[in-house]
């Protein structure tokens, strides 16, 4: 099962009051529903391909306006879809669209439902069950979106979404509109909010986990990396101290230098900090990682010089 799925069947559990069926409703009703007359008699069809949000429109729809519903299946004909569910509501049409403003001004209505943060919510929990998917979070893209062909209703659920500082965006996508959110933090809210919580529970357990082995590898990767350049970097230095003791004698090299091709001939592997401290412990004298840094650049120049006399 799909995180988004696993999502949805949470989300048509959780118990609410009226005011929340009706937001939920005017979500569903908005996103999802298309009326139509058919033998004289005004019809309203709510389409989904997921057999348990039907369940949940069709317990609304008993609920608040006891209406005769029938349910009708509906082949799909593309690769691994499934059915389309419909919920024919066959009584009570005048009064749910004159209740919520379908054929008037629908966003008016769904603003006067969902003035209390908690009917707020109760619609985005709708909007998603209608139109949403969330991608898995161990997947390498955070991304949640909520789709709909009506761009008004697109930006009244980015409005709304946005109430609870979520920062959600709009951009096209198949003949519609999505609203989306891309960044974790923004998605486990959304998923709070709307009432997921075992849902968000797996999604921080696995996001955290993915992120941490993310970090190790990064940690890891930046210490291979290092440790790659401080090795090409010592090889350089022993070609360095070759040439100079080939081509000029000890006693025209200077001392502090020639302290410094001893310590690096004797440790072919060591890093520059392991040789700050093998040069206190050989010389007993201190020396910075700067200061011994400027002393290997010095033997390289004469190393170059050589090289150039050389041609």
């Amino acid at each position: 099962m799909s995180f988004a799925r696993t999502v949805k069947e949470e989300l048509v559990t959780i118990p609410v009051g009226v005011d929340e069926q009706l937001a939920e409703f005017s979500a569903f009703l908005n996103l999802n529903t298309e009326f139509h007359i058919e033998e004289r008699r005004k019809m309203l069809d709510f389409k989904i391909n997921n057999p348990t949000v039907a369940k949940r429109f069709l317990q609304l729809v008993r609920t608040l306006y006891q209406a005769e519903t029938s349910l009708i299946t509906q082949k799909n004909n593309k690769l691994n879809q499934r059915n389309t569910i419909i919920i024919r509501i066959q009584s009570k049409v005048e009064d749910i669209i004159n209740e919520h403003g379908l054929f008037e001004n629908p966003i008016d209505n769904e603003e006067l439902m969902t003035e209390a943060p908690d009917t707020k919510k109760a619609f985005l929990r709708a909007a998603f069950l209608s139109g949403g998917s969330v991608n898995h979070p161990k997947t390498a893209e955070y991304h949640l979106e909520i789709y709909s062909q009506d761009p008004d209703q697109v930006v009244f659920i980015q409005k709304l979404m946005n109430f609870f500082d979520l920062n959600a965006k709009i951009t096209n996508r198949r003949h519609g509109f999505i609203v989306y959110l891309k960044d974790a933090e923004g998605i486990s809210d959304f998923l709070q909010l709307t009432g997921a919580m075992n849902s968000v529970f797996q999604f921080e357990d696995i996001r955290i986990k993915r992120d941490f082995n993310n970090s190790i590898n990064r940690v890891m990767n930046m210490e291979i990396a290092n440790e790659k350049k401080a090795v090409e970097a010592a090889y350089k230095q022993i070609n360095d101290i070759e040439i100079v003791e080939k081509y000029i004698p000890a006693g025209q090299i200077d001392q502090k230098s020639r302290q410094v091709i001893e310590l690096r001939k004797n440790n072919p592997d060591a890093s520059l900090m392991e040789l700050v401290d093998l040069y206190l412990e050989t010389y007993h004298e201190p020396i910075s990682k700067s200061g011994l840094n400027h002393r290997l650049v010095k033997i390289r120049q004469m190393a170059s010089e050589i090289r150039e006399g050389l041609k």
